[in-house]
């Protein structure tokens, strides 16, 4: 099986990972808290625990998805894991910036551009495992 030996993209698997790690943890095992205090998600609907648990958990799975690509470095896992998290990605990047009615101009920009960055990086890290010939 074609391994991957590009350093690039191991890291950028890995940031991926760690970014929802982080956010899919808090998620989770403190949905209240994240429900209240991670910026501007008070601005989405009523709180709602079974929900936000189950995407923290949700996120946990990307993040062993990502976390086992980083490791196994090959062409089908690779693909696989962003592949998957390239669709989470976009469609959260997509809801985000269209309901971006109570936001203010900071938080639409912080939230589009933070979200907006998770998506080029995946699509780069697809396209660079893609392209690779190793």
């Amino acid at each position: 099986m074609t391994r991957l030996s590009n350093p690039w993209i191991r890291g950028g698997l890995v940031l991926l990972a760690a970014l929802q790690a982080v956010v899919s943890v808090w998620q989770y095992a403190f949905p209240r808290s994240f429900f209240d205090d991670f910026p501007t998600v008070e601005l989405d609907p009523p709180y709602n625990e079974h929900l936000v648990s189950d995407v923290g958990g949700l996120g946990l799975a990307l993040t062993a998805m990502l976390v086992i690509a980083a490791v196994a470095m090959t062409r089908p896992v690779v693909l696989t894991a962003l592949t998957g998290y390239l669709i989470y990605a976009a469609t959260h990047f997509a809801f985000h910036v269209g309901h971006f009615e109570h936001f203010s101009l900071r938080d639409a920009l912080s939230v589009g551009t933070g979200l907006g960055i998770e998506v080029v990086l995946t699509v780069v890290l697809l396209f660079a495992a893609f392209v690779r010939r190793e």
